[in-house]
């Protein structure tokens, strides 16, 4: 009998600690399912683009100048003219349709620009609702022209920054 008694006592042990850890994996699982546990608002600053329009180190984003830019570097195989930048996520960059200029330095060149196989350009996208300071992160569309083919494709990128 008394072993029965602490068997008993041994699984009421089990099955109060098994329904404490059920209760903590639901809890988890709901906060992550809802956001609140997301890692991507604790991840490094990024830039990634498909494979052919790489993302050439990262891209920073420039609250003053209400401005975000990074570097693509075209490893299309052949030239390339980049027609337009959209902004996929127009709460963080403003209008849909986003301007911006293009090449080393971005001097007066303005889009559309042809970029040489192999050859990096510098992008200044224009956020003209404003950028506000802290954590930007936004989607582009890079739509552009294969020179060789004529076909107009649409490479989407990922951009992770700090706006200053």
């Amino acid at each position: 009998m008394i072993i029965a008694k602490k068997a008993q006592a041994a699984m009421e042990f089990l099955m109060t600690y098994g329904w404490a850890i059920l209760i903590v994996m639901i809890a988890i699982v709901a906060l992550a399912y809802f956001g609140v546990l997301d890692s991507a608002d604790f991840l490094p600053e990024r830039c990634l683009f498909p494979a052919g329009m790489d993302c050439v180190g990262y891209a920073s984003a420039d609250a003053m100048t209400e401005t975000v830019k990074f570097v693509l570097q075209n490893n299309q195989g052949s030239d390339i003219t980049i027609d337009s930048i959209v902004d996929d996520t127009s709460d963080d960059c403003g209008t849909p349709v986003l301007t911006g200029c293009a090449g080393i330095g971005c001097t007066a060149e303005a889009l559309p620009v042809t970029v040489n196989n192999n050859q990096k350009v510098t992008l200044v996208v224009n956020c003209t609702d404003g950028l506000d300071e802290g954590r930007f992160k936004g989607e582009f569309n890079v739509r552009y022209t294969n020179e060789n083919t004529g076909v107009q494709l649409t490479a989407t990128g990922s951009i992770r920054s700090k706006a200053i």
